[in-house]
């Protein structure tokens, strides 16, 4: 007979399986991980109202799934569908705050000793200088800018279709790929040689109309963000690719075109190193072996 111990983590885990979405259990980890390191290494005077927002948002998933399972509504069908995603990108805004004052110790130096290293003593971003032009710029600026709306628009396709369980599985493992990029950001917080080799470029990056728009834009909402390594640029457009061959195959193409040119505007705009590039890769496909996993999350699966 199955000991009762084991009975009741198991009935335990089916309850919370058939109650919360993966979408939602992965948000409420990163709130309560977000915390746990605000209580250890932080100054909690300084990171209270952080600490708030977090239990916060853990409170609105629990109003969410209760309101929906009590009042089964279309508009809070939709509403549950989708609010882990504006979620997630207030929880990336918090870490412009939190990550320094829970790591202090910028590792933009190793990034840049790291890409020297690679590129027989010379910085990447200096190189590429030489086929620095306003229309690349212009569009590489609006391509960058677009990143949110890759992972996106695939759980868009998906949602369109009806199919709710490819569509979740699409969200969830997109999330959980965000969520590990921010937690690498505590391991190894950087600026971005946007600033830190400032002084070694000499041509300044110009658009044609709108990128100085754009790049304000991005500057206001979120500020210096600690959050080069690993590229989250590169980690969730490779993931987004990965998704596409397993689930949308037919948008595989057009995902690879639009994530090669998201990856290469990162370190074009000199927002990137060539070292966290490749550690967004290397996330990506480390992640990618628990794919599987995050599926059998989902019942009803079927590839396309």
């Amino acid at each position: 007979m199955q000991p009762a111990c084991n009975r009741s983590s198991s009935t335990a885990a089916t309850l919370v399986r058939r109650v919360y979405r993966l979408e939602e259990i992965a948000t409420c980890f990163m709130c309560v991980f977000l915390n746990t390191m605000i209580l250890l290494f932080a100054d909690f005077d300084r990171a209270a109202p952080l600490f708030i927002l977090n239990l916060a948002l853990v409170l609105i998933i629990f109003a969410v799934v209760w309101v929906e399972r009590i009042w089964n509504r279309p508009a809070i069908v939709f509403l549950r569908d989708w609010y882990s995603l504006p979620l997630l990108i207030t929880i990336y805004l918090e870490l412009g705050r939190l990550v320094p004052l829970v790591n202090p110790h910028d590792a933009d130096t190793l990034l840049i000793g790291l890409d020297r290293v690679l590129f027989f003593g010379h910085n990447p971003t200096i190189l590429i200088e030489s086929i620095t032009l306003p229309p690349i710029t212009e569009f590489l600026q609006i391509v960058y800018a677009s990143f949110y709306l890759l992972p996106f628009s695939l759980c868009v396709i998906a949602y369109r279709k009806g199919r709710m369980d490819v569509f979740h599985t699409i969200a969830s493992t997109i999330i959980i790929g965000f969520y590990i990029s921010y937690i690498g950001y505590f391991l190894t917080p950087a600026i971005g040689p946007r600033y830190t080799l400032a002084h070694l470029h000499t041509i300044e990056l110009t658009g044609l109309w709108s990128f100085d728009c754009i790049r304000s834009m991005l500057d206001s909402t979120s500020g210096v963000m600690r959050d080069c390594c690993p590229s989250g640029h590169t980690m969730l457009s490779t993931v987004t690719v990965l998704l596409a061959w397993r689930r949308e195959r037919r948008c595989m193409p057009f995902a690879t075109v639009w994530a090669a040119f998201i990856i290469f505007s990162a370190v074009y705009l000199r927002y990137h190193y060539i070292t966290d590039i490749l550690a967004g890769f290397v996330c990506a496909l480390a992640f990618s072996l628990v794919f599987p996993l995050i599926e059998k999350y989902h019942p009803s699966r079927s590839a396309s």
